[in-house]
């Protein structure tokens, strides 16, 4: 007999690994690709007639492409590997969150990317993957105790220093939200963790007097009051309420970027991309893309339940944490429950860094999924680990 060629070989492996994987995750994260597509199409239509093709969206559908290799790349390979590699990347993206503090680009007042050849990066995006990795690392064989939580809060402030000083708030809410969902992961009670936000909330006024600089404090105070500067800083959010206003329940229909309540602010398709999907598509839209980012909640969580060992556990609890918090301080600040932040949509916004580091994400909460445990020996395995 005959054997198989090599490729073929590994082919099939690579299906039969993809044939474990989670089918209900896929489908909101496709919906949501492209949903995304769609948007940052409309988003770009300056004015009428509406072209066929635009260049930025262009962009984000060759972006996509490779942020779905990526995710399949991911979601094949064995997540237990990357444990070895985790203390490499965590000191790897420190390394170039201090170059960014030093060499970056500017942009809106903040120094955020490094430019490499004819393009830029965003090396914050890929510090949450590499936050992730090693705080899964490090508690996957630790009790929660004392000294090891201090460790983790350790992990956790040296990448949030460098973002904080770029300065960039919204990440800054993501990484401490990712070392909470690790934390409750591990077992930390919640009565220690509320004690741990107890301090950091007091030192809060001094960090604002201190460190929080000045277009900040505005944003905030815009926030607050969006009459303070209604043709200035305030005009964005004025418009986001107009938008959503507009839309009502169903919405005023697909590819209305030239007509937009957000026309003239230039982050509509990426900060503020839910607000166009309100205008557009309605509340019946908004309520959709809550509900697909819902669903990749419950099936996050289902991997972490189902995860064959600690390090996969807390991996899968970080990355739906990282997922579904980013998310959620998007609509919030286009709903106006919380203050500008930068953060774009996952899988949804216009985006380079953060829409490859989405979908990985997504492949590795896949790549756990596919080494699931039977339900009925999950809680037996958690004992085994102490």
């Amino acid at each position: 007999m005959i054997a198989p060629p090599p490729a073929a070989r590994a082919a099939a492996a690579s299906f039969h690994v993809l044939a474990r994987t989670d089918r209900v995750l896929w489908v909101p994260v496709g919906l949501l690709a492209v949903l995304g597509l769609v948007m940052v199409y409309s988003a770009s239509l300056d004015t009428p007639p509406h072209p066929t093709v635009t260049a930025e969206a262009v962009r984000h559908g060759v972006l996509g492409a490779l942020g779905i290799v990526a995710m399949l790349v991911a979601a094949r390979m064995d997540y237990r590997l990357l444990r070895r590699f985790s203390a490499i990347a965590y000191l790897g993206a420190a390394v170039l969150l201090v170059a960014v503090v030093v060499i970056g680009e500017s942009e809106y007042g903040a120094r955020r990317w490094l430019a490499i050849g004819g393009s830029t990066i965003q090396p914050a995006e890929a510090a949450k993957l590499a936050l992730v990795l090693a705080l899964a690392s490090y508690t996957a064989s630790r009790p929660p105790r004392a000294a090891a939580l201090a460790v983790s809060a350790v992990l956790l402030a040296l990448l949030a220093a460098p973002v904080l000083a770029q300065p960039d708030t919204g990440t800054t809410v993501v990484l401490v939200g990712v070392w909470v969902g690790v934390m409750v992961a591990w077992g930390v009670a919640w009565r220690t963790l509320g004690v741990l936000f107890a301090v950091t909330g007091a030192a809060v006024p001094l960090a604002y007097a201190v460190l929080v600089p000045d277009y900040q404090r505005e944003r905030l105070a815009v926030f607050l009051d969006p009459t303070r500067d209604p043709l200035g800083s305030g005009f964005s959010l004025r418009q986001v309420e107009a938008a959503l206003a507009t839309g009502g329940v169903t919405g005023e229909g697909l590819f209305r970027g030239a007509e937009s309540h957000l026309a003239s602010v230039s982050a509509r398709s990426s900060d503020f991309i839910f607000a166009l999907v309100g205008e557009e598509l309605g509340l019946v839209g908004g309520l959709v893309v809550i509900t697909l980012f819902g669903v990749i909640a419950w099936r996050g969580l289902e991997a972490a339940r189902h995860a064959p060992d600690g390090f996969g556990r807390m991996l899968a609890a970080g990355l739906t944490t990282l997922i579904v918090l980013q998310a959620f301080v998007n609509v919030a600040v286009n709903v106006r429950l919380f203050p500008a932040t930068g953060l774009p949509m996952p899988f949804v916004s216009a985006g380079g860094s953060a829409l490859l580091v989405m979908f990985v994400a997504v492949g590795l909460l896949q790549s756990v999924h596919s080494q699931r445990m039977p339900a009925q020996g999950t809680q037996a395995a958690m004992d085994r680990e102490g």
